[in-house]
C-alpha cells in the first residue's frame, strides 16, 4: 500500500462517538432536547437514551442510525460521520460484553 493508499484509507475511517459527545454539542449549540423532539418527532425518551449510551434500550440501528443523522444535522454535526461513528462505539460496546 503506497503513501496515498494510507492517507485514502485514513481519512475514511469511522471513529467511535459518543452520547456525551453529542450531548456536548447540542449544549454549545444552544439546543435543548424538546427543540429536536419537536422537529424530528423522535421522542425525548429515545434523545435521553442516545445521549446516555443506553445502548441495550435504544430501537434498531436501521431506526437509531436515522435518528443520529437528524440530531447531527441539527446540532452542527457531519450527519453520515456521527451516525456511522455511534453504531461504531455501540457495536464496540457489545463486543466488550
Amino acid at each position: 500500500m503506497g503513501k496515498k493508499d494510507k492517507k485514502t484509507s485514513e481519512a475514511f475511517q469511522v471513529l467511535p462517538v459518543s452520547g456525551e459527545e453529542i450531548r456536548r454539542q447540542r449544549e454549545a449549540s444552544g439546543i435543548s432536547l424538546d427543540e429536536i423532539k419537536e422537529r424530528t418527532k423522535i421522542g425525548k425518551f429515545t434523545l435521553k437514551l442516545i445521549e446516555d449510551d443506553r445502548y441495550s434500550s435504544l430501537p434498531a440501528p436501521v431506526y437509531l442510525k436515522s435518528f443520529i443523522r437528524q440530531i447531527a444535522r441539527m446540532i452542527g454535526m457531519d450527519p453520515e460521520k456521527t451516525a456511522a461513528g455511534y453504531l461504531k462505539r455501540m457495536e464496540e460496546h457489545r463486543k466488550e460484553k
